[in-house]
């Protein structure tokens, strides 16, 4: 796959893009399409964390989206309020390609501004408290508390 390289992509007059809320940076028709499928194909571990926590959790503190488009990437997780990106991290995260992959991701969302947070589903599935309490401390961290 080749690397997303920002200036060409912005240079591009014949590709469809919409920009992310208040950045400068683009998201396209391609991986809006993308988002849909992946929202309706989560893993158990991006349900359990979504709809028992995330989705609760933002009804009376703070807002996050599922599987939100960025660029050329989609996040599991984003709180767009603190600049906040969670990823579930299933097996293929853990091979060489996905591993490489995942660092020149990570690199970019870094460089626009984002704080990316990573766990396993094995931690999801078995210490789903304690990542729900790591997630509750960043955002108090951010909010100053």
């Amino acid at each position: 796959m080749k690397d997303f390289n920002y200036w060409e992509w912005l240079a591009d007059p014949n590709k469809p893009f919409e920009w992310v809320e208040g950045m400068n940076i683009p998201v396209s028709e391609e991986m809006k399409k993308k988002r849909k499928e992946l929202r309706q194909h989560m893993t158990p571990e991006e349900n359990h964390l979504w709809y028992d926590f995330l989705l609760p959790y933002k009804n009376w503190t703070v807002d996050f989206i599922h599987q939100k488009v960025i660029g050329h990437y989609i996040v599991d997780f984003f709180c767009p309020e603190f600049g906040l990106i969670i990823e579930i991290d299933g097996g293929q995260h853990f091979t060489e390609e996905g591993r490489k992959y995942d660092a020149r991701r990570t690199r970019c969302l870094i460089h626009w501004g984002f704080e990316i947070v990573r766990y396993s589903n094995k931690v999801v599935h078995e210490n789903f408290p304690g990542v729900c309490q790591d997630i509750i401390n960043r955002i108090n961290e951010k909010k100053g508390w």
